[in-house]
């Protein structure tokens, strides 16, 4: 499977983590999946580890699902920490999406490391 989706209980976080080339309907499952736990756990951080997410979808894409996934209420979103893809087109996308999520009032981060993402999660 491309992706990932579990709750980190020691952050109050979700964790997801993508692997490989996902379409925008796989990229709208992750998203799905991240909401449907979120709403489950009361977790509103999340922690998104695209170390080995090799894009796919596109800007075009990307800008849509980002309008979708920040379309709830500010006090029902928390911080998103993005750990950045080393495949350079990738991390075009996920720069993209964070750019327009924190546009649109969402708390997010890029982060080379993971560890670097979880000590600005759990001091979010």
């Amino acid at each position: 499977m491309p992706f990932e989706v579990k709750s980190l209980p020691e952050l109050a976080a979700i964790e997801v983590r993508l692997s490989g080339r996902l379409s925008i309907e796989e990229l709208r499952s992750v998203a799905a999946e991240v909401l449907t736990l979120a709403d489950e756990t009361g977790f509103r951080r999340a922690l998104a580890d695209c170390r080995d997410y090799l894009g796919g979808a596109g800007l075009g894409q990307v800008y849509f699902l980002t309008a979708q996934v920040t379309d709830r209420p500010v006090r029902a979103r928390g911080a998103e920490a993005f750990v950045m893809p080393a495949d350079p087109n990738a991390a075009t996308d996920v720069r993209f999406y964070v750019n327009m999520a924190g546009a649109l009032g969402t708390r997010v981060g890029m982060f080379p490391t993971r560890e670097a993402a979880m000590r600005w999660l759990s001091a979010s």
